[in-house]
């Protein structure tokens, strides 16, 4: 596991992770603040993006269904990667770029 690492989401200190994991792609734990992402290495290109995105939504609006965010997460990740977004090896081993 990567060092987390930490972002404000809705005004609120959230820890961001990177482990392998065996039942879900992501993970958004309310109590710790903290979102953990699957580095499983078939867990790449615009469906890690998705991920991503989906997990960070779950964090700033807990209200929203799982539907609802699902939906966002798809289209907004769909416009990233259409731009250029792809994941690369910077600090810590993960970010995006874009074209």
């Amino acid at each position: 596991m990567s060092r987390p690492r930490v972002f404000q989401i809705g005004g609120r200190r959230w820890r961001w992770v990177y482990r392998k994991m065996r039942t879900a792609f992501g993970l958004c734990d309310y109590g710790r603040r903290e979102i953990t992402i699957d580095s499983s290495p078939c867990h790449t290109g615009q469906a890690r993006l998705d991920t991503e995105i989906h997990e960070a939504l779950h964090a700033l609006q807990a209200f929203a269904t799982e539907e609802h965010t699902t939906a966002v997460a798809n289209t907004l990740s769909e416009i990233l990667y259409g731009l250029g977004y792809r994941l690369t090896d910077q600090v810590e081993g993960r970010g995006y770029i874009g074209k």
